[in-house]
Order: C-alpha cells, then structure tokens, then sequence
C-alpha cells in the first residue's frame, strides 16, 4: 500500500533519474531553441518509456526497454488512427485500458508497462495527429524508447559494479485480476468521454490520466492515492506556476525546470506517491508551458480534471467493489 513515506534510500533512485532524464531536457531544449516539434515529441515518448523498469538494474533495464519501444510507437500509432471520432476514441481506450489493467495479474513491472501503454494511447489521442501520422508517431515512440536503451547502455558501462544484476521476473497470472482490469476498462469510458468536451480545451486528457494513475488492482490502495493525488497535485500546480511566473520566456531554464520536474517524478514513482504526483504535475504544467499554453490556464484546466478524474476512480471501486478482501498491491 501506498503511504505518506519514502519507501526506500531515494539516492540510487534520483541518480538513475538523472542519467534517464538527460535525452528527455536535450530533445526538449531543441524543440524550444528551434522549434522542432518532433524532438518535444520524442522527449515525451523518452520519459514516458523511462517509467518501464527504471527501479531495475542498467542489464535489465535495456532487455526491457528493447521489448517496450516498439510497444509504444505501435501505442502511440493505435491512438493516432482512433483519436476522431470521439466514439471510436473512447472505445478504443477503454477496451486498452482494460487490457493494461490485466497485466497487473502478471508482475508489477508488466503492471506499469501496460500503465505506459495506456498513457501512450492517450497521449496521441489527445494530441489527435491524425490517421495519417500514424507512421510518422510510430517512429516518434520507438525513438523515444531506443534513447532509453541507449542510457542503459551507458549506464551498464559506466556504473557496472553498482548497478549490479537481478534475477528474471516471473510474470504469474492471477485470473482474479481480471475483475479489476474490467473495472479499469469501465473507469476509463466516462474519463475518456469527458476529456472531449470543449470546457477542457486541449486538456481533457488529464482526466484519464489520473484514473489511470489513480485507479488500482483493489480499492484500499485506491482510496490511499486518491488522497495522496489530491495533495501532491496541490503542491504541484502551487510549484509550476510559480516557476512558470518566474523563468518567463527563457528556453534554457524551463527545459532545465521540466527535466529535473520529470527526474524527481521517475524517482519518487517507486517511493512516494504524493512527491511523484507533485513532481508530475509540475512537468506536464511546464511542458504546457513550453507550447504555448497559458500557465493560469493550464493550472485552472489541470485541477478541473484531476479532481473529476478522482471521482471516477472512486466512483468505480465503490460502484464495482472488490470480489474479496484482497491485500494491498505491491507498486
């Protein structure tokens, strides 16, 4: 279960968080230098195949990482060809979703991949390319994931003797998971329908987003990150403005601030949730910054749309309780 305190040494995990966030502030201080939309998107595709395996060693690391960047531009083209019409686009995540839920029944690493997935269909549902970029945001993600791959070599080079090794993880099916995994799926179609709505501007995905980071395998640790959100967000939206407010229009340093927003948030996944929703929500405010998007509003829509996606998620443990007392998830 989830709780108000650091579950382990935070400093092996904020150096690893370092070295992953390196290509994710390089490709995003390119796109706001020089206006190449593609690396902002690449960055964002880094990050988010960060997420996959990062509390493993560097060896393991990579294994994961190759099978994973081809997963996510493939995630990243599905939401590319259903993002319009809103129907389709809702459908499709929510059938996802429900199919993301359901590798939690395998290992707490296959948990958070299909987390990522879920995220990448998302994302590109939000941005809404369109059917004809599909190829072209398939390269995006596998780019993105093979920059990680190449940190995991480094690391592996660099940082061999600590670094270490582990043993394989056993993926082992639980098939009472799958009653979560169906809750997930009906979570995400109203979460999903309401970020269409044109209240939300280009930001109705935050919605989703937090049933998705909100919403776990049985409903104790569900209402333990729905406070946790709740707070961390807060702090968040509180820390990007004032951060927005103060580096103004100054490249550099709001590609330094977004880089070591997203460095604490890959660290603080494994270790504290509230930190990591802190961390989290000042990247994704910043990085509406970074394109154009007003920074008041861009808090106001934020914390709209966390605070319905909360709803959702309670709304769905307690519409659709667990089975049995099951204990708390591991992650």
């Amino acid at each position: 279960m989830d709780t108000w305190r650091l579950r382990g040494n935070p400093a092996p995990a904020l150096r690893r968080a370092v070295l992953t966030s390196v290509p994710v502030g390089a490709a995003l201080l390119l796109d706001l230098e020089y206006d190449q939309d593609v690396a902002g998107a690449i960055a964002t595709a880094s990050f988010v195949a960060a997420i996959v395996a990062f509390d493993a060693p560097a060896r393991t690391r990579v294994r994961w990482q190759l099978i994973f960047a081809p997963a996510l531009g493939a995630a990243g083209a599905l939401g590319a060809l259903t993002g319009r019409p809103a129907v389709l686009a809702v459908v499709t995540l929510s059938l996802v979703a429900a199919c993301g839920g359901y590798f939690a029944a395998g290992s707490p690493r296959l948990a958070i991949a299909g987390a990522m997935l879920v995220l990448a269909v998302l994302l590109a549902q939000g941005i809404d390319p369109g059917a004809g970029a599909a190829g072209r945001v398939f390269l995006v993600g596998l780019a993105g994931g093979l920059l990680q791959v190449a940190v995991g070599l480094v690391a592996l080079s660099w940082d061999r003797d600590r670094e270490g090794s582990e043993r394989a993880e056993q993926a082992r099916w639980d098939r009472n998971r799958l009653r979560p995994a169906l809750r997930a799926g009906l979570a995400f179609a109203p979460a999903a329908a309401l970020s269409h709505l044109d209240a939300f501007g280009d930001h109705g995905y935050w919605i989703p987003l937090t049933v998705l980071f909100v919403l776990r395998p049985n409903a104790v640790d569900t209402r333990g990150r729905i406070a946790m959100r709740a707070a961390g967000t807060v702090a968040g939206l509180l820390l990007a403005t004032g951060l927005a407010e103060t580096i103004g229009d100054q490249p550099v340093l709001l590609a330094l601030a977004i880089t070591v927003a997203g460095a604490v948030a890959l660290a603080m996944l494994a270790l504290e949730y509230a930190l990591f929703t802190a961390a989290i929500t000042t990247f994704a405010v910043l990085i509406a910054e970074s394109i154009g998007t007003p920074t008041l509003r861009a808090v106001d829509e934020r914390a709209v749309a966390t605070a319905i996606g909360i709803v959702i998620a309670a709304c769905a443990v307690l519409v659709w309780p667990d089975r049995r007392r099951e204990a708390p998830a591991d992650g």
